[in-house]
């Protein structure tokens, strides 16, 4: 027996080692919630192109600009530099106030495109004044553009030029603003065109000294017009011809929309055009296409405006606010007269077109009367709307949602399970989901495979939805797919709808949407 305390003592110590080495595991079967969304049209299509009819039905309106005739299209008045030169012709003692110089130019602009102005208003602009003189005395030189008035003030600049040295000419220049300023563009007998008139004058400083101008001396005027932009300019713009493309626009109705087509029952689009220039013009257009850049589909318009004259009148002067009023030409697209639903439908991010533009086609019958304000070119709009009474095939909704499963939790390790997903769907659509899981970069990881599908909601005699109705989704998970959701840091939802009712249009309503809930039955392994 006294052994036994020894013995007690060492099972004791024995069973104690053996709890702190070996810690006893086991398996919980958890469910666990794990992503909750609602998608709505509005994850479709943005919220600015969706208005709620009467009815509480959806439909879509949108404009977008297709190409603009302003100032810059019709003509340019770029940087030009006009020189004057004075030679001293022969000897001259001058003294102090004496002119030895004073001249009245005409001075024309290079304005491009062979258009002739009479008149402007310039927005912007300067030109800069440089001035070369070997005259060895101060001399004050008087510069004037006498068809350029603010405010009815010639524009006049007087300065005082140092004298020249024996080595180098006197030098000076500065930059005239002349932002604001009308400019008569007829010259001295008021029947020409692009041309200005300036007078420069040249005296000796009163209060300098008598001097010698000696034969061959000069004094030399430099005018630089520099970033002139005009607000208005009247006169003859010619019979110019314009080709606009081929080229492209955006068309961001569809951006949201990953996959699918659908079928729309009816569409309504005008093509208007909106002229504020004072000129008649002649426009043909030559080819009109939507353009699908995601899977290369695109359709031509087929309707009687290809190819054929479009008449569009000139605006005219109010001579108040606003300057102008507009000429319109509206051509309406529906289904009945065009395949303008086939462009749509194809749901494009580009318009494509090719435009022939002539204005004056019937020559100067303005009397060069022609003119342009700046704010107020030729506008190309298009104007879209349709109702969405659809048929949906394979249409697909995309949502993202963030999703974080730590795999060091206090729940353990998860050893096996699968996802139920719950869906109460709004829509009268059946639908196929797919869930993608994205690393924190967004690239995918995972792919996850659902057996079964969402079931479309109940609708009435007037196939409108009554009440949403509920699915159940399962997801079995493969020990990968566990390793991608620990890894994974976002959950992508997509949604393909197809219309159930096919090939009967169904409308959309206002408060369509689809809630789904990710839960998860795991199970997991403790300590």
């Amino acid at each position: 027996m006294r052994f036994l305390p020894a013995i007690i003592i060492v099972l004791v110590f024995s069973f104690s080692c053996r709890k702190a080495v070996d810690k006893p595991t086991w398996d919980v079967d958890v469910l666990s919630p794990l992503v909750k969304t609602t998608l709505t049209l509005n994850d479709l299509l943005p919220d600015s192109i969706l208005q709620v009819n009467p009815d509480t039905s959806l439909k879509i309106v949108y404009s977008t600009s297709i190409f603009t005739i302003d100032v810059d299209s019709l003509f340019k008045i770029p940087d030009t530099t006009i020189t004057e030169i004075y030679s001293v012709p022969l000897n001259i003692v001058a003294s102090p106030g004496y002119s030895f110089y004073s001249n009245d130019e005409e001075r024309e602009l290079n304005v491009t495109n062979g258009v002739e102005l009479n008149f402007a208003k310039i927005e912007s602009g300067f030109i800069d004044l440089e001035i070369f003189s070997d005259i060895r005395e101060k001399v004050l030189v008087t510069y004037k553009i006498s068809s350029a008035t603010k405010n009815g003030d010639t524009l006049v600049l007087t300065e005082l030029i140092d004298a020249a040295t024996p080595s180098q000419p006197a030098y000076f220049k500065k930059r005239i603003d002349i932002s604001n300023y009308d400019l008569n563009l007829t010259g001295t007998t008021g029947n020409k065109t692009n041309t200005f008139v300036t007078q420069s004058v040249a005296t000796v400083d009163t209060n300098g000294a008598t001097v010698n101008i000696n034969i061959g001396e000069k004094i030399n005027f430099l005018n630089t017009f520099v970033d002139v932009v005009p607000f208005y300019v009247r006169g003859y713009f010619g019979s110019q011809n314009y080709r606009f493309g081929p080229e492209t626009t955006d068309f961001a109705v569809f951006d949201r929309i990953v996959d699918g087509t659908i079928d729309i029952e009816d569409v309504d689009v005008n093509l208007t055009f909106e002229n504020g220039i004072g000129v008649d013009a002649q426009l043909v257009i030559n080819q009109f296409k939507a353009i699908n850049t995601k899977n290369g589909a695109n359709y031509s318009l087929i309707h009687s405006i290809i190819e054929s004259p479009i008449n569009i009148n000139r605006s005219t002067e109010t001579y108040t606010v606003p300057e102008v009023n507009y000429t319109n030409y509206n051509n309406s697209l529906t289904t009945s007269n065009s395949n303008i639903d086939n462009l749509i439908e194809i749901f494009p991010n580009q318009l494509q077109y090719d435009i022939n533009l002539l204005i004056n086609p019937f020559g100067n019958i303005s009397g060069s009367n022609d003119f342009i304000f700046k704010k107020h070119p030729l506008k190309t709009k298009l104007n879209i709307e349709f109702p969405l009474s659809i048929v949906a095939n394979n249409l697909t909704l995309v949502d993202t949602s963030d999703f974080n499963m730590e795999r060091n939790s206090s729940s353990g390790q998860i050893l096996e399970g699968k996802l139920f997903i719950y869906a109460d769907n709004g829509y009268p659509f059946d639908a196929n989901l797919s869930l993608q899981l994205l690393d924190e970069n967004a690239s995918v990881i995972k792919s996850l495979t659902i057996v079964n599908n969402i079931a479309s909601a109940p609708v009435d005699a007037n196939l409108k939805v009554t009440a949403k109705k509920s699915s159940v989704l399962t997801i079995p998970l493969s020990k990968l797919d566990i390793d991608a959701m620990y890894a994974a840091k976002k959950m992508v939802f997509k949604i393909a709808f197809n219309t159930t009712a096919q090939p009967q249009f169904i409308k959309i309503y206002d408060g369509y949407a689809i809630d789904i809930k990710v839960i998860g039955d795991f199970v997991y392994q403790v300590n």
